[in-house]
């Protein structure tokens, strides 16, 4: 017996609702238990800030994100080449217990209580077990900041003490390892187990903060000895987030910046800016800037004058920007996003060549500390590879367009190129000749001796044309000799 089609609708459509209340009831299972897993994880109320850099920025040089010497923190710890630094820490560890008398289970209930908030700040999943990463809190805690006390107060240092010589290799590596940012703990600890130390045999009248050490500490970083502490500095989370709070613009600075202007810029065939050689060339004096913020870069275009704010440029200087980029465009969207990597892009605009470090050095406003004009144009030619910028994020859109304007306006003098060509084809010589042939010792003994063999074949050639031709001929050729 054939049924009737609205009775075989119904039931399919009574199958259906069962179907969807079985799968209805799976979901929620398989949330519930996904939702009490993560309840029972005790990293769950907190938000990461301490990230993973990217494959995209780590393949451009992978030594700039990985540590040389120590590990601070979860994610780099237990590598073999790091080994050595535990020592140190235990050592430094014994001198923070019983110089300031802090008790070892004082700290122990500190380092289990804050565990589940530590692991909470890193990206992805932590892989040690709760008592290996309060380890790693206790020793990496500890370590830091009697390294933050012993940099501020000289006389709380050993005597053969070398983490602090600046000429010893161990003080960059342990610099390098402190700026990066998958090497970091969370100020809070920090900032609690300084709590923990009576300050007052330093007499400063007011109270030392994390903050005050931070900023002594990495004082030969960036431009950091120039910017005094801002409120905002309080707010970070590790000590990446604290330089990237300190060399960001200020507020009145950042609100003078057109965002309107970088939107309609975007819809043209935009110029990021010219070098430091070719603005010169177009009549544009450079000029050293005394303000304490790296954004302050200015054109004035009636006096021709571009005001760049000073930098030093050290081992340093690579690991510190690149870092602070990562930071930017891993997981840092508010207020400062992607200033530092615009003003690095800026500068890689100002300088080509070392002869564009040439102008800027001559000029104050790049001291340079590495070896060779060229590694500081490398170092900024290659700084932001494997990074997107759209030009509405931009900070700098307005004074390129600036600079561009004036640039194609004005008439440039023949005879001003002409000896601005000279000069640079001669300091690019001397550069090249500086590099390659006399960049050691030997080769300019080399390079000497090959000149003075010459001059001496030449001597000798003309003591044997001085034998074969007669003396009277070669001083007067005309006279006739007789038979």
């Amino acid at each position: 017996m054939k049924l009737p089609s609205r009775t075989i609708n119904q039931k399919m459509k009574s199958v259906n609702e069962e179907s969807q209340t079985v799968l209805a009831e799976l979901l929620v299972s398989s949330f519930d238990k996904k939702l009490d897993k993560l309840s029972a994880d005790p990293s769950y109320p907190y938000a990461a800030s301490i990230y993973n850099v990217s494959q995209s920025l780590r393949k451009q040089k992978e030594e700039a994100y990985t540590p040389k010497l120590v590990s601070i923190g979860p994610l780099h710890h237990g590598e073999s080449q790091l080994q050595g630094m535990e020592a140190f820490k235990l050592r430094f560890m014994h001198k923070f217990l019983t110089r300031y008398g802090v008790g070892l289970n004082t700290i122990a209930k500190f380092a289990a209580k804050e565990e589940g908030f530590v692991r909470g700040c890193y990206e992805g999943t932590v892989k040690l077990r709760p008592k290996e990463l309060a380890e790693v809190i206790v020793l990496d805690g500890i370590f830091v900041v009697e390294l933050l006390l012993e940099n501020y107060v000289i006389q709380l240092r050993d005597v053969n003490e070398i983490l602090f010589d600046r000429d010893c290799w161990m003080y960059n590596e342990l610099m390098h390892d402190m700026l990066l940012l998958e090497n970091q703990l969370p100020i809070r600890i920090m900032e609690t187990l300084l709590n923990f130390v009576d300050l007052s045999f330093l007499n400063e009248g007011t109270m030392v903060t994390i903050y005050d050490l931070a900023h002594n500490f990495f004082k030969n970083i960036g431009i950091t000895s120039k910017v005094p502490l801002k409120a905002r500095c309080s707010q970070a989370r590790h000590f990446v987030e604290f330089l990237l709070f300190l060399h960001a613009p200020t507020e009145k600075h950042a609100a003078s910046q057109d965002k309107g202007l970088r939107i309609q810029l975007a819809s043209k065939k935009f110029e990021y800016s010219r070098s430091a050689t070719e603005l010169v060339e177009a009549g544009v004096r450079l000029c050293s800037g005394e303000g304490n913020c790296l954004f302050e870069v200015s054109f004035d275009p009636k006096e021709r004058v571009l005001t760049i704010p000073k930098l030093t440029v050290n081992e340093s200087t690579e690991t510190f920007f690149r870092n602070l980029i990562a930071f930017e465009h891993l997981g840092y969207y508010g207020y400062f996003s992607k200033n530092i990597t615009s003003y690095v892009m800026l500068m890689d605009r100002f300088i080509n060549t070392s002869l564009d470090v040439h102008l800027l050095v001559k000029n104050g406003i790049i001291r340079n500390e590495l070896k060779h004009k060229h590694q500081v144009a490398d170092l900024f030619n290659n700084l932001h590879k494997g990074v997107l910028t759209e030009v509405n994020d931009f900070y700098f859109a307005d004074l390129c367009d600036t600079l561009d304007v004036h640039c194609k306006s004005k008439c440039k003098a023949r005879w001003f190129r002409f000896t601005m060509m000279l000069r640079n084809k001669w300091v690019e010589s001397r550069e090249i000749l500086g590099r390659v042939y006399f960049n050691n010792p030997w080769s300019v003994i080399s390079v000497f001796a090959a000149s003075l063999l010459l001059f001496l074949t030449i001597i000798q050639t003309a003591c044997s044309i001085l034998q074969v031709v007669p003396v009277q001929f070669i001083t007067d050729p005309w006279v006739v000799r007789p038979n």
